[in-house]
């Protein structure tokens, strides 16, 4: 399914637009467009799509999607058949470019500009600070004019604070904002998404380090809160993810094509990270 692209219009001021979602399933096309969004889901459960990565929604989750990624949330039958109250959310659209422009002689408001940056690969903000922008989240449905953009500045205030937000896309970063400002890490990383097609060997990412293959490992253990290994697949699942997308390739084109030696591996990997197998997730991706 090749990902369409949506319009939403914005005010000219640059205050958010508030779109409250209840629905029997989510808009399920997977989309993008130009404006940050922030969506916070009130009821329902089943699948999000982010780009290349695939994670399971429930309520109360709340995730930020930037600029022109490619994502939808896909309602699983379960959750129509077995709930009463349908799906909700409550989404947030701003344009991302104006927020950070008002925010320029700000030093301060450096984590926002962080936090925006971050999440064009798409982040799953951690349960305690989802809850507690929840209260923020609401109060924008009813607010106006400056205290609605005060108020949703304290928003990515708060959310710019949490240092355990999940970022999505497995090409993106290892698992937290700002690791990649490590060069070795950087390094390590740009090696990865460049080669991650071909045999990759500890010794010879050990080597790019310059640290030997136990002390490269203890080192991106403590960085990234994963092994190499981990990460690894993880990269190669986020490519096999997107080659799903093109029913033109075989399942097996998608696991040899994104650096998996052998489909047994590829079905284990793919299953442990994504929650279903290769054929399932391309199943839900046709599924509308």
């Amino acid at each position: 399914m090749i990902a369409q692209p949506y319009n939403v219009l914005l005010p000219e001021s640059g205050t958010p637009v508030v779109e409250k979602w209840n629905v029997n399933k989510f808009y399920q096309q997977i989309h993008y467009h130009k404006e940050f969004q922030i969506t916070m889901i009130q009821e329902g459960s089943g699948f999000l799509f982010v780009s290349d990565k695939v994670v399971p929604y429930e309520k109360g989750d709340v995730y930020f999607f930037g600029r022109n990624l490619p994502h939808a949330l896909k309602t699983t039958n379960d959750s129509i058949e077995n709930s009463d109250n349908g799906s909700k959310a409550i989404s947030l659209f701003f344009d991302q470019d104006k927020i950070k422009e008002s925010l320029r002689n700000v030093p301060e408001a450096y984590r926002i500009n962080k936090l925006i940056e971050s999440s064009h690969y798409g982040i799953k903000v951690n349960r305690d600070s989802a809850t507690y922008l929840t209260d923020y989240i609401e109060e924008l449905t009813t607010s106006t004019g400056l205290n609605k953009f005060l108020l949703f500045l304290k928003l990515l205030n708060v959310a710019s604070r949490d240092n355990n937000v999940m970022i999505l896309s497995p090409k993106a970063a290892p698992s937290k904002i700002g690791v990649e400002d490590d060069p070795k890490i950087a390094k390590i990383c740009a090696f990865v998404k460049e080669n991650y097609r071909d045999l990759i060997t500890l010794s010879e990412i050990a080597d790019l380090a310059h640290m030997s293959p136990t002390g490269f490992c203890r080192f991106f253990k403590t960085k990234t809160k994963k092994t190499f290994s981990q990460y690894l697949a993880e990269v190669r699942i986020g490519s096999a993810c997107e080659l799903l997308h093109n029913d033109n390739y075989s399942i097996s084109d998608c696991g040899y094509g994104s650096g998996f030696n052998n489909l047994s591996n590829f079905h284990k990997h793919f299953k442990k990270y994504t929650g279903m197998s290769p054929m399932e997730y391309r199943s839900n991706l046709n599924n509308d």
